[in-house]
């Protein structure tokens, strides 16, 4: 099973994405299971990271 989620969280005073909550989240979801295959980042027309993509895939549920 896989799936995309985009992070786009910003700092309070920045407007740059938070690596540090995207680190979390990304902390998080190995620990329920979920393994990031590919972060890529989304940017503006003039080179800004504005978020990033996250790949994500798990095992599916065996079957008895």
């Amino acid at each position: 099973m896989q799936r995309v989620i985009v992070f786009k969280s910003r700092g309070f005073w920045s407007s740059e994405v938070d690596i540090n909550k995207l680190n979390d989240k990304i902390t998080r979801f190995n620990d329920s299971g979920w393994r990031v295959v590919s972060i890529t980042p989304n940017t503006t027309i003039f080179g800004a990271v504005v978020s990033y993509s996250l790949l994500l895939e798990a095992e599916p549920p065996a079957i008895s």
